[in-house]
């Protein structure tokens, strides 16, 4: 019987190397296009975090403002009533007739309204 040559992937080792060298080239060569690919993408994620915080900290800047202004009008109402009777108190204590007056004619007018 003959004996037949079959190569069985013993290539010679320059062979191995040279596609070894080709493979990671190529390999290299990709991770340098998607570096390169993704660097715009990265800029614009970063620009637009950037503007979200930027939004985010304008809004919560606005709604401490309103919160505060809320507050100031909140405590106006509430202190207003007192304010009122203590303005009265101190008008009818100095011109008790003309309040005894002022007293009369609103009485007049509310009875003449609800009278109908």
């Amino acid at each position: 019987m003959e004996k037949s040559s079959v190569n069985l992937g013993n290539d010679p080792p320059h062979s191995a190397q040279s596609v070894q060298s080709s493979v990671e080239s190529a390999g290299a060569a990709m991770h340098s296009t998607i570096d390169k690919m993704a660097e715009p993408a990265r800029s614009t994620v970063d620009r637009m975090s950037s503007a979200a915080h930027e939004t985010v900290d304008k809004l919560a800047s606005n709604a401490s403002h309103v919160a505060d202004r809320f507050s100031e009008q909140t405590r106006r109402v509430t202190e207003a009533p007192a304010q009122a009777i203590d303005y009265s108190k101190s008008w009818i204590q100095d011109k008790p007739l003309e309040a005894v007056g002022v007293a009369l004619a609103v009485g007049f007018i509310l009875g003449r309204l609800t009278a109908r």
